[in-house]
């Protein structure tokens, strides 16, 4: 059906800030969202994005390529088929990895989702409660206003894609540690993979 790749890659912050943080841009992008202001993981958040990010000295950002079998491409016709086998498959690789990451965390270190947060059926921020699920949800990478196709080019050689009308030979989920430690990136792959992937 598919196989993955785990890559993991270390930036300082504030490079990476300088870099690939377009906060006006690409917040323009989450409102168009469906997810804008209806999930806890997802702008309008409730802190400065920017400064969120400067308390931290580095970013481990975990790229997960999956990658799709011609024959599940094959077999998936109508844009009805690859939407239900999309979400289906990328929701519970995403939560995996996001609870493989959440073993990571320490009063030094903090993960980030992929897109938003899909523990819930429906988040409660809908009908203004606070979040059912505070332990593990966090917010998504995009969220910060991240250009993330150009994370993806420039840091790991990969370019997004996006299928309508075919299943595209792969999807990649992006995220990430936000930490003042130093962490072995070997030791992120290794957990990711033997949790998750």
């Amino acid at each position: 059906m598919f196989t993955t790749k785990v890559q993991v890659a270390h930036h300082d912050m504030q490079d990476f800030i300088s870099n690939y943080q377009d906060i006006d841009k690409f917040l323009t992008y989450c409102q168009q969202c469906n997810n804008y202001n209806h999930k806890w993981s997802c702008p309008p958040l409730s802190f400065n994005p920017k400064t969120y990010l400067s308390q931290y000295k580095s970013i481990y950002l975990v790229a997960v390529q999956i990658n799709y079998s011609e024959d599940t491409i094959n077999s998936l016709t109508t844009k009805e088929e690859i939407s239900t086998f999309t979400r289906k498959t990328l929701r519970k690789l995403k939560n995996e990895i996001a609870t493989a990451l959440l073993n990571l965390e320490n009063d030094n270190t903090i993960s980030l989702s992929s897109g938003g947060c899909s523990y819930c059926c429906k988040c409660s921020r809908t009908v203004n409660q606070p979040c059912k699920k505070p332990d593990k949800m966090r917010h998504s990478l995009d969220s910060f206003g991240v250009d993330l196709g150009k994370v993806m080019e420039d840091i790991f050689n990969i370019k997004l894609l996006w299928g309508l009308d075919k299943l595209p030979k792969y999807h990649v989920l992006i995220h990430a540690l936000i930490s003042n430690e130093t962490i072995s990136a070997t030791t992120i792959s290794d957990i990711i993979s033997k949790n998750s992937v």
